[in-house]
């Protein structure tokens, strides 16, 4: 196939709460062990909507293209390559820059996608698979675990997971609708947080299935909520900031009852593994898992000139679904 001379490229608002915008590069010449990639799909998250919206930009760094991950189809190969990867294979690839049409990679920085998998299943195969596995590992010795965003796309990746994985969850929601569609879908618990009795329940039910592990989305005052109703000597792992970006509700007794507040995020950790030398064992355990548990519905695909549609649907709408960018 014939390639261009020159591609889009989607970068983060210049200030906070800003526009992105596409600006058009030249196509890069490959050097020895690169692949050029052309990006058929990729998930917008909450993070990434953040990082469009010119939310994490950090002084002195140089700003990044957009998209943290997705699929796509090697259209280019260098010399020399580590990993012999041809012409038309399809792969996973890491951002930055899975919205813009082209990516190139070294070798060894994607992996074939199996032949059960379609590329758009692919695309998400990254943010969310990753963190639930995550999830998975921290909670291993813990009999259950809360969860305060169950209705979540992680939240309803996380109830197959531990249900795989025989830990219990109980699952907080917003909307009673929900508590039945969590249930149907295999939760074991399924509380409103917006019931008159929901930090009772939340504290009994904590109490009788030993729940000294919570992860949350929320942070803000509702962190320390979760925290109260936990048994002593829990830890309660922060990874979202729906409500604020502290921890502001924690109380001192809580603190002297032995419980811990703990952040995660799941890049930190996958630089902890590269170190190691295990990312590649943890991206197979993970990918071998996203047919059959660790998948994520995919609901609505958009092109990449529909990007402002794209993300006020998925603000609205991120519980029921991954939704999809194609920048090509």
């Amino acid at each position: 196939m014939s390639l261009p001379e020159t591609y889009k490229v989607l970068l983060p608002a210049h200030t906070e709460g800003g526009q992105p915008f596409f600006e058009d590069h030249l196509l890069p010449k490959l050097t020895d062990n690169q692949v050029l990639i052309k990006v058929e799909f990729a998930p917008i998250h909450p993070s990434d909507i953040f990082l469009l919206q010119g939310y994490y930009k950090i002084p002195g760094h140089p700003v990044k293209p957009c998209g943290y991950e997705g699929s796509g189809t090697i259209v280019a190969v260098g010399n020399n390559l580590k990993v012999s990867h041809k012409i038309g294979d399809k792969v996973f690839l890491l951002g930055p820059g899975t919205y813009s049409q082209y990516v190139v990679r070294n070798s060894e920085e994607v992996q074939i996608v199996p032949e059960d998998l379609s590329l758009e299943e692919a695309a998400s195969h990254f943010m969310n698979p990753a963190t639930v596995y995550y999830m998975g590992t921290l909670a291993e010795g813990h009999k259950a675990a809360i969860h305060t965003v169950g209705a979540s796309a992680v939240g309803r990746m996380l109830i197959r997971y531990f249900k795989y994985k025989g830990i219990k969850l109980i699952n907080i929601v917003r909307k009673e609708e929900q508590i039945e569609e969590l249930k149907a879908a295999g939760a074991d618990y399924v509380l409103n947080s917006q019931a008159e009795d929901f930090e009772q329940k939340l504290k009994e039910l904590a109490e009788q299935e030993s729940a000294t592990i919570a992860f949350d989305a929320i942070n803000g005052e509702f962190t320390g909520k979760v925290l109260r109703a936990q048994p002593v000597k829990s830890i309660i792992y922060v990874y979202g900031s729906m409500a604020g970006f502290s921890a502001n509700g924690v109380g001192t007794m809580e603190l002297f009852q032995g419980k811990v507040v703990a952040g995660f995020l799941i890049f930190n950790y996958l630089e902890e593994l590269k170190q190691k030398g295990e990312s590649g064992q943890f991206f197979e355990n993970v990918h071998a898992l996203l047919k059959k548990v660790l998948y994520s519905k995919v609901q609505k695909t958009f092109k990449a000139e529909e990007l402002d549609e794209a993300i006020a649907y998925s603000a609205a709408n991120s519980s029921k679904g991954k939704i999809m960018l194609r920048p090509n």
